[in-house]
């Protein structure tokens, strides 16, 4: 998952890197000068993720025509925070997009020659076979920039005209997100997850679409718990994760998960992280364990109410999946107003009580800032911020929604009700909502109205 909540360190920091490449465009630097005059640094390849060696004599062409190109647009992406990159051919040209703060941006159009070459390059860099345009691939490259280190997570998809769309994710292996309070957590939904999984030996589920923060949101729940009274033990692929006080339980290369829950089980400890759940067959293994231990894991749903169902169709059992869970938790990512260019500004009072704020508590709010009447008048403009290139926006954070499967839930569930009848008995016992927990970011300047508006629109 890429977090990107917060700006990049040291000598990363937001540069209009824009302005300099575009992919050929000149422009004139304050000095005068052209734009190329400019010295950048420039991100720095150290290898495929898979080892496979770069051959620069195989490849001396395509390193002369694409290799810089291919290190200026990466350059800009990191820069300006990409999450993601897309080079995607269309005729004679190809479009060149960024994924900013979840947030498509265009990026530019280049020759649909050069493209092939810029995708070829990144596929040789990636340790990726660069004559295979049939199939689709993956591979990975090293970066760095600055002090920052970056892992590029390069996929290739054929198209019809043999080229190919390349979509490259871009994770910052500097960024820190280990703590509840990292992506967002409050001390109040830190304390109840602890309760909860600290009730019986039950199931504790993290849902949401994939690439949406639901692994993050995994391990900062399971960080939250207290590793010195409870023995916690994970199963599985921790991807490299430091969790301290919590043990990788020691697998056979031979076990299965079931094999490797039932060694587990018999040391007793109180908590077993295992991987995502994809299947009925999992679910209904995983569930033969859950009077043992409490079980943490993931899956993929639209939200927690749809999570609970979807392990409640998976078990063919909606009582038995009831009582055997704890509850979900869901996330949904948000964006972060700029610091450096946000505006406070005075509230209608009946739109704050219309949303469920208080004019009384809450004398401001937060925005982008706007041409007021007077400087339109005058025909001021603002300066562009440097920081969040102008976008108002500058990192996320998540907001979350924690059902709890208490008797009234349970007993819906086990009586067939459905996702709907779920998500509004949840918000009936005043559960935690993903809106309960957005107007919080609100009423404290971390995000606007317009934000809100935007993430729920098709909610």
């Amino acid at each position: 998952m890429t977090w990107q909540n917060r700006p990049l360190s040291g000598s990363c920091a937001p540069r209009r890197l824009t302005v300099i490449f575009k992919f050929g465009k000149k422009g004139k630097n304050k000095g005068g000068g052209s734009d190329e005059d400019l010295e950048v640094e420039l991100i720095r390849f150290h290898g495929a993720t898979n080892s496979v060696p770069f051959d620069v004599e195989a490849n001396q062409k395509l390193v002369r025509v694409a290799f810089e190109p291919v290190k200026e647009l990466f350059t800009d992406a990191v820069t300006r925070r990409a999450e993601t990159v897309r080079i995607d051919p269309k005729g004679d040209r190809a479009t060149i997009g960024f994924l900013i703060d979840g947030i498509p941006v265009p990026a530019g159009r280049i020759p649909r020659q050069r493209a092939h070459a810029m995708t070829q390059m990144t596929k040789v860099l990636a340790g990726i076979k660069a004559s295979e345009r049939s199939q689709p691939q993956a591979g990975g490259v090293k970066a760095s920039l600055g002090s920052d280190e970056f892992e590029l997570q390069v996929h290739t998809q054929p198209l019809s005209g043999g080229v190919e769309r390349l979509t490259v994710h871009i994770q910052n292996l500097d960024e820190q997100l280990d703590r509840p309070e990292d992506i967002g957590m409050t001390a109040e939904l830190k304390a109840q997850i602890r309760e909860l999984t600290g009730q019986g030996q039950k199931l504790f589920i993290a849902c949401g679409p994939s690439r949406t923060g639901v692994t993050t949101t995994l391990y900062a729940a399971i960080r939250g718990l207290d590793a010195y009274l409870r023995d916690i033990q994970t199963i599985g692929d921790t991807q490299g994760r430091e969790l301290i006080n919590i043990t990788a339980f020691e697998t056979n290369p031979e076990d299965d998960l079931q094999e490797s829950l039932r060694r587990c089980v018999r040391i007793e400890p109180d908590v077993i992280l295992v991987d995502p759940i994809q299947d009925a067959e999992t679910a209904e293994m995983i569930s033969g364990f859950l009077d043992k231990c409490t079980i943490m894991t993931e899956l993929t749903a639209k939200d927690a109410a749809a999570g609970l169902l979807q392990w409640s169709e998976w078990l063919g059992d909606p009582a038995r999946a009831a009582a055997s869970t704890c509850a979900a938790i869901s996330q949904k990512l948000i964006r972060r107003l700029c610091e450096d260019c946000k505006e406070a500004y005075k509230p209608n009072p009946a739109l704050l009580r219309k949303i469920g704020l208080d004019p009384e508590d809450i004398p401001v709010l937060y925005r982008k800032a706007r041409i007021t009447k007077e400087m339109a008048e005058q025909g001021e403009e603002l300066e562009p911020c440097l920081t969040c290139n102008d976008s108002g926006y500058n990192g996320r954070t998540a907001i979350f929604e924690l059902i709890e499967v208490n008797e009234a839930i349970q007993q819906l569930i086990a009586s067939g009700g459905d996702v709907a009848a779920v998500r509004a008995l949840a918000r009936q016992s005043e559960m935690l909502t993903l809106q309960k927990d957005a107007m919080r970011l609100v009423a404290d300047g971390t995000t606007s109205l317009e934000e809100l508006q935007r993430v729920f629109k098709n909610a």
